[in-house]
């Protein structure tokens, strides 16, 4: 199946009993864009929306069939809107009985499992508006563009480790940009002040045993950002039946894909393949 990547990164928390469900989306909402916090038990998912009011969407269960549940069903649902009127998804086998009671259809929208539903919850996502970040620097954007090769035996989890210290480095040091995977091969664009870009690069990314052949292939001063709202944005692509999280969107109609095409040379177009 292929999902298109998410038009903007939003913070989500997920709400379910399902381990393996909260594994799931976690790593799938990652990998599509967007920040994904994940709770097994209501009351604690609670506490955390109360503290940290920075999230834009909720995944929950009901938990009705659960009753030594504090929160589940119309307190949960309620007790999340009263905290922020965030769009909420009741993704449960129960919706039917939780549906006559919930009044509040504007914020709340309802989807049965299973898991073949996933699909539905992008879409879902996609459609919530989220206040685009109004970044104001007060230096010239510098950009640059390399690319390399995965080496042998290059795994998911390597690709997750890459995403999250991607994120949690950028985010400190003010770089936006973009990983594709495609071909087994990366591309990606790092933007920002130029002394935080190029460090980012020479001292930590072609130092990365987990790629081979990297290319530096444009670098330079640009006009503005192009990827603003993106501490690391992802897609990736590929044939292999183990990289089930690499094949989540389609290279040719993604924007970041129409980027790169419009950036390199033909050359570079074509020993990448794309």
């Amino acid at each position: 199946m292929t999902y298109l990547i998410a038009n903007s990164s939003l913070n989500v928390l997920v709400i379910d009993e399902n381990t393996e469900i909260l594994s799931m989306l976690a790593k799938v909402l990652f990998c599509i864009g967007h920040s994904a916090t994940v709770f097994s038990n209501p009351a604690e998912a609670i506490e955390e929306l109360t503290v940290n009011k920075n999230y834009d969407a909720v995944i929950t269960d009901c938990f009705l069939d659960i009753k030594s549940m504090t929160f589940a069903g119309i307190d949960l649902i309620e007790s999340l809107l009263d905290i922020k009127k965030l769009p909420v998804l009741v993704w449960s086998m129960y919706v039917d009985r939780l549906i006559p009671h919930i009044h509040d259809k504007e914020h709340v929208t309802f989807l049965k499992k299973p898991e073949e539903n996933v699909s539905y919850i992008f879409t879902w996502l996609d459609k919530i508006k989220k206040i685009e970040n109004e970044q104001f620097d007060t230096y010239p954007i510098y950009q640059l563009i390399y690319s390399s090769k995965e080496i042998d035996g290059f795994t998911e989890n390597d690709l997750m480790d890459i995403l999250i210290s991607s994120r949690k480095h950028n985010k400190t040091a003010g770089i936006s940009g973009a990983l594709i995977y495609h071909n087994k091969c990366f591309l990606q664009v790092l933007e920002g002040e130029q002394v935080a870009v190029e460090n980012r690069f020479y001292e930590w990314i072609e130092k990365d045993k987990r790629h081979v052949e990297v290319t530096l292939l444009t670098k330079g001063i640009v006009n503005k950002r192009i990827f603003l709202n993106w501490d690391m944005g992802f897609f990736g692509s590929h044939d292999g039946e183990d990289y089930v999280l690499l094949g989540l969107t389609d290279f040719n109609k993604h924007p970041a894909g129409q980027f790169f095409r419009d950036n390199l040379t033909n050359s570079q177009k074509e020993l990448l393949s794309i």
